[in-house]
């Protein structure tokens, strides 16, 4: 019998707060009504997953209660940058550094526990991130996008972006090569970019978005939405039945929408858009497929650890 390999859910919590510009009193939705909606799927299922917050949701105490609550209930919290810089690869080393350490910070003092997990906005990377990952000992990052339809993305994201202050920093990234020439499936790196499995303690290992291959679109929750459900059900399908590697990525826009935010406010998301009733109805939809396949779901940190004693050393 074909051996089924664990897989994990991640959550980019790329907050509603922060795609309006972090308005001050504003009460985000994604993080109370929005995230219950999750939980009540989950709880279901039993399944714990890995949060990756904003470090600046941080500072409002609502929310610092709210993800240590998380954090108390066995989910992983890791780091997505201080503020969420479209380009946080083309910063520089100070502006880099500070991004992910203050990120860092605010997780200890929320959790208790050093954050080992970290993706980047938009999938930027360079060489400044992943140096200052290794200087913090962290066991992951999941920042490669290893496809062409990442230039699909990054248009549909930038024209979405239009009029927002936004638009040019995710046009200027610098880090295209880097998502093209590395490989589809976990691998280490050091401090260079450069892959490597040897002396794994000083290394990093990178868990790229699933595709299965550099020419097809990987699959995250989002697809849905663009390309329809019906090929994204079908698609999850088959990488639960094929693929050896996976991880399912998803967002707050992916379960909050319009209706949870005041009509005052601006919101370049389309998926907004989408009734929460039928958001409601695809999340379970997605959560009874991933349960039928009989696929154990584990933590982000616990799918890293996994595949660190899988990769052999030579």
């Amino acid at each position: 019998m074909k051996k089924l390999e664990p897989i994990s859910i991640s959550l980019n919590f790329d907050s509603i707060n922060e795609s309006l510009g972090f308005p001050k009193r504003f009460k985000d939705p994604s993080y109370f009504k929005g995230f219950d909606r999750v939980i009540d799927v989950i709880n279901k299922y039993n399944i714990k997953i890995s949060i990756f917050v904003i470090g600046k949701d941080l500072k409002n105490k609502e929310i610092f209660s709210r993800v240590r609550d998380w954090s108390s209930a066995g989910h992983e919290i890791g780091n997505h940058s201080w503020s969420h810089f479209h380009n946080l690869g083309s910063l520089n080393t100070i502006k880099t550094n500070e991004e992910i350490f203050k990120t860092h910070e605010i997780i200890y003092k929320c959790t208790k526990k050093e954050p080992k997990g970290f993706i980047s906005p938009s999938w930027n990377i360079s060489k400044k991130i992943i140096t200052k990952l290794i200087d913090l000992n962290y066991t992951y990052d999941h920042s490669i996008f290893p496809s062409f339809g990442l230039f699909l993305t990054y248009i549909k994201d930038a024209f979405n972006h239009i009029g927002s202050k936004r638009f040019f920093r995710i046009i200027n990234r610098k880090d295209w090569l880097h998502h093209f020439l590395l490989s589809k499936k976990p691998f280490f790196v050091d401090k260079s970019l450069k892959k490597n499995i040897q002396n794994k303690d000083k290394k990093i290992l990178i868990m790229p978005l699933p595709t299965r291959s550099k020419f097809h679109i990987p699959l995250w929750y989002t697809v849905g939405f663009v390309f329809g459900w019906k090929f994204f059900f079908k698609s999850l399908k088959m990488f639960l039945n094929n693929n050896e590697y996976f991880y399912l990525l998803f967002h707050p826009a992916d379960f909050t929408s319009n209706q949870d935010i005041s009509f005052k406010h601006k919101n370049y998301l389309q998926r907004f858009n989408v009734p929460i009733d039928e958001k409601t109805k695809i999340l379970k939809k997605v959560f009874k497929i991933i349960s039928e396949s009989k696929r154990k779901c584990i933590k982000m940190d616990e799918l890293a650890n996994y595949y660190k004693k899988k990769i052999p050393a030579t």
